[in-house]
């Protein structure tokens, strides 16, 4: 059967810098991935995109009427989604809406204080003022309120004068930023570099690849770069050559994105437009398609597939259009933050899953899904389920990954 895992008996090569240093391969373990959220319509997060997506496709065109936008968020549980904008929406927002209503689904227009462009300014005030250290995260909220910051509690000194607590922390941003902030600690994101062991062309997204800085990463969606065709990772993996898990050469690091940590491997092959969808010990190598690309809004629920820990579908995403550097000081900007659904810190990504894809809205139950973006870094360590990677490594509750807009439309990226 293609795409049998191989069980390795030598251990990986050891890795470089701060990636994994990989082991002897674990004995293969039954581990059940997680399987989708059930929700009373299976379709209910396509429904409310096709509702909102309109909403926000007008936003980018950059049509000045649309100035007033401050997020939106999705509740496909309750078949609803909310709209902030910062004065009178505009009667454009209503209609959008009512053409592409769906029966018994509903989209509520909230005001908001700021505007999404006047909450970027704020940002972009603040990161110009402070030290990079002093903050972790930064990003617009949702409901137009604040601006959302996290910083690690033992460097707040450098902004609150020695104080780490979050109100304090808070009021001083407040002041940089001429906005309300919310502020929460949080460490700084580790980058995830650390089977789809023996994957090959086509090409399929959640492969292991190796490199000479990283022993293990993953694999995201194959595609095209004008005429050149190639498989998406995270460019912190390293530039020069990728081999998959049995070493294997892939091809070579064409190309990065500026600030998204994202890079292109050429290879020669085809890639399959497809994602692993089983656990990392699976040996049938399963499998399903992917169908497009897609935009992501907070609470939208998304699965990961990672080479290192497998198929995860517990997640939710918590904020989106953040800015962040990682703990090799690798900017990154715009990244999707996404945790486990409930709040529970359950595992949903470790070390050795950088690279892989982040996806959603399966065509019905165990169908073809779309891509959301590419896993970068992640944070809050947790402990790792027995059984649950493919080697000993750390595990984390929270995961960062970079949209696929910004791959598409500033690194010419087409899906296959």
């Amino acid at each position: 059967m293609r795409r049998t895992r191989l069980a390795l008996s030598l251990a990986l090569a050891a890795v470089v810098g701060s990636a994994l240093v990989a082991v002897d391969v674990a004995r293969d373990e039954p581990y059940l991935s997680v399987t989708l959220p059930v929700v009373r319509d299976p379709l209910a997060q396509q429904k409310l995109h096709a509702m909102t997506d309109p909403v926000q496709d007008w936003v980018e065109s950059g049509d000045p009427a649309a100035a007033g936008y401050a997020g939106t968020v999705i509740d496909a549980s309750n078949l609803h989604a909310d709209l902030y904008w910062k004065g009178e929406a505009p009667a454009k927002v209503r209609s959008l809406l009512d053409a592409h209503a769906d029966a018994g689904y509903t989209v509520e227009v909230h005001p908001s204080p700021y505007s999404r462009a006047e909450m970027r300014a704020a940002i972009d005030r603040f990161t110009a003022a402070v030290a990079r250290d002093a903050w972790t995260s930064i990003g617009p909220q949702e409901d137009g309120a604040a601006i959302a910051i996290t910083y690690a509690r033992a460097r707040a000194a450098r902004l609150t004068g020695g104080d780490a607590a979050e109100l304090a922390y808070s009021r001083r941003a407040a002041e940089l930023a001429g906005m309300p902030v919310t502020a929460g600690v949080e460490e700084v994101p580790v980058a995830l570099s650390g089977g789809r062991h023996s994957d090959g062309a086509p090409y399929f997204a959640g492969a292991e690849v190796n490199t000479a800085k990283a022993s293990f990463c993953s694999t995201a969606f194959s595609g095209w770069k004008g005429g050149t065709k190639v498989v998406l990772t995270a460019a912190h993996c390293g530039s020069g050559r990728y081999y998959n898990g049995t070493g294997s050469y892939i091809g070579d690091l064409s190309s990065v994105g500026d600030g998204l940590d994202v890079g292109m491997i050429a290879v020669n092959g085809n890639g399959g437009g497809r994602f692993y969808d089983g656990a990392w010990s699976d040996g049938g190598g399963s499998s399903r398609r992917t169908y497009g690309v897609g935009r992501n809004n907070v609470g939208d629920l998304v699965c990961l597939s990672g080479a290192q820990s497998g198929w995860r579908c517990d997640v939710q995403v918590k904020r989106v259009d953040v800015e962040t550097t990682n703990d090799e000081g690798t900017k990154i900007r715009p990244v999707d933050v996404a945790e486990s659904k409930g709040g529970d810190r359950r595992a949903i990504a470790a070390k050795g899953d950088s690279g892989g894809p982040a996806l959603a809205n399966p065509s019905g139950t165990n169908g073809d899904m779309e891509a959301r973006g590419v896993i970068v870094a992640a944070r809050s360590e947790v402990g790792c389920p027995s059984g649950s990677t493919a080697h000993p490594t750390t595990c984390y509750s929270q995961v960062m990954y970079v949209p696929m807009t910004p791959v598409v439309n500033r690194m010419g990226f087409s899906i296959s």
